[in-house]
């Protein structure tokens, strides 16, 4: 397999892996090609996408990627994140808060396969929802790619989008020193349609075997069971003092008595509540709820 088709099958299968896992249902992601473009292009494939999420891989300021798509995919992706079916065209801050961790699991998970299998040192940081001509300022100037992909949702349909990207993107530095030649299993197609101001473009179309990947599906961790606890409050207290102990001490929190305890799942925090007595035994009524972000952040 060569490089090009290693990079593909690494991004499509640990981002099929990160959604099957943080959406609770099956997902199937597809590459269905990598297009080279002019910048003039990027601006216009941008006008078919409402959302534009930056971010960069390296240490170099140009060194940026944006993922286009549209706003009904950022709403079924946040909404499914906590379970909800309900999916509109218009996106709120929680949305792109939730959206925008999900992105950052979706690259996190490459890194270490980048490194061992490829040699390459990406760390996908800041992460933002960005404007259209912002998006095109960030990818720089030069030459670029686009890759085609597709998001196929169980009980939902097929959702498309895009990753814009310079055209060294996942070059090591001895193939940057020279053209890469066209891999023996990859069709090169030259468009000869195009209006005489265009420039022609290379479009690659990637073999199905490499361009998807399909991963295991949740239910398979629905009944994995996870420990419960309603912390009340801490407090710190020295060695001397816990040896003296005993029936009638007092020990003192940090918390006040009307300050709401904390639901905490596998030692992560995912709600606060009231303490109230539920048929003899004492229980927790929910008052609040972390955000999507903060809980999505405790599968990491």
């Amino acid at each position: 397999m060569s490089s090009k088709d290693q990079l593909i099958d690494i991004f499509v299968e640990n981002w099929t892996s990160v959604y099957n896992t943080i959406l609770g249902r099956d997902v199937r992601i597809s590459v269905d090609s990598v297009e080279k473009k002019e910048k003039h292009e990027i601006e216009k494939a941008f006008d078919e996408f409402q959302s534009f999420v930056s971010l960069s891989y390296g240490d170099d300021t140009s060194q940026n990627i944006v993922i286009a798509l549209r706003n009904r995919l950022v709403s079924i992706i946040s909404n499914m994140m906590i379970g909800l079916d309900t999916f509109k065209d218009e996106i709120t801050a929680d949305d792109k808060d939730a959206f925008e961790e999900a992105v950052n699991q979706m690259f996190s998970a490459c890194q270490v396969p980048l490194k061992e299998t490829l040699g390459l040192e990406m760390k996908f940081k800041d992460i933002s929802f960005v404007e259209s001509m912002d998006a095109v300022t960030l990818l720089g100037d030069g030459k670029f790619k686009i890759w085609n992909c597709t998001m196929d949702l169980q009980d939902v349909g097929k959702e498309h989008f895009i990753l814009a990207t310079p055209r060294d993107f996942g070059v090591s530095e001895e193939e940057r020193s020279e053209e890469a030649p066209v891999e023996k299993h990859t069709e090169k197609v030259h468009t000869t349609h195009a209006p005489a101001a265009s420039i022609p473009q290379t479009v690659y179309n990637m073999p199905p075997e490499y361009s998807s990947y399909e991963g295991t599906n949740i239910d398979l961790l629905l009944d994995v069971e996870l420990p419960i606890t309603i912390r009340i409050g801490t407090t710190e207290m020295r060695l001397i003092d816990i040896m003296r102990l005993g029936l009638g001490s007092i020990i003192e929190l940090e918390k006040l008595v009307d300050d709401p305890v904390e639901v905490m799942v596998n030692e992560k925090l995912v709600a606060r509540g009231e303490v109230v007595v539920c048929d003899s035994n004492f229980a927790v009524r929910i008052t609040e709820v972390e955000s999507r972000a903060d809980r999505i952040k405790s599968l990491a």
